[in-house]
């Protein structure tokens, strides 16, 4: 029962949509293709942004960055009981949602699967944002230079993400 109302949900909420939209007389195709056009203009928009984001993620790696980054956090990370393993995995999620995958993916190959940390390393990915990738995103698209206190709260909540998930699978796991 419970496969088939997945299987149907989107249908059915398509459905929805055009049987409303005739309902009010709009124009439901049009609509959506007004709608593409500008989800594509904005895309454009955003494009110069992304590739920055990936070309500095880029050299940021190349350059041997995640090293250094974890040689200077390793007090810190030693202070709040955080396996120095999971430093550059710590440091690139805000950056990139990809480069953090691809770094939880070296990481449970390094120290296998179903490791305490690999597991602490699973929970920072789902439990953080890529705060300069949304950023870029958000406030390039609509050409906002003043991000006021964005930068500071987003990154406050990811440490506190990566603390959470850090102490709470030592308590499941631990």
């Amino acid at each position: 029962m419970l496969d088939l109302m997945a299987n149907l949900a989107i249908p059915v909420i398509m459905l929805i949509i055009i049987v409303y939209g005739k309902y009010k007389k709009v124009d439901v195709f049009e609509s959506f293709i007004t709608g593409a056009i500008d989800g594509l203009k904005t895309a454009l928009n955003i494009l110069p942004y992304i590739i920055g984001i990936f070309i500095a993620i880029g050299i940021f790696k190349s350059g041997k960055g995640i090293e250094m980054l974890e040689f200077i956090f390793a007090p810190i990370a030693n202070f709040f009981n955080i396996p120095k393993e999971l430093i550059g995995l710590i440091m690139m999620k805000p950056i990139s949602g990809s480069g953090a995958l691809g770094m939880y993916s070296e990481l449970a190959a390094r120290v296998s699967v179903d490791t305490l940390v690999e597991k602490m390393g699973a929970t920072i990915v789902g439990a953080s944002e890529t705060v300069f990738y949304t950023m870029a995103i958000y406030y390039g698209s609509q050409k906002i230079k003043k991000t006021r206190h964005t930068l500071v709260c987003a990154l406050l909540s990811h440490f506190a993400g990566v603390l959470a998930s850090v102490y709470i699978c030592y308590l499941m796991f631990g």
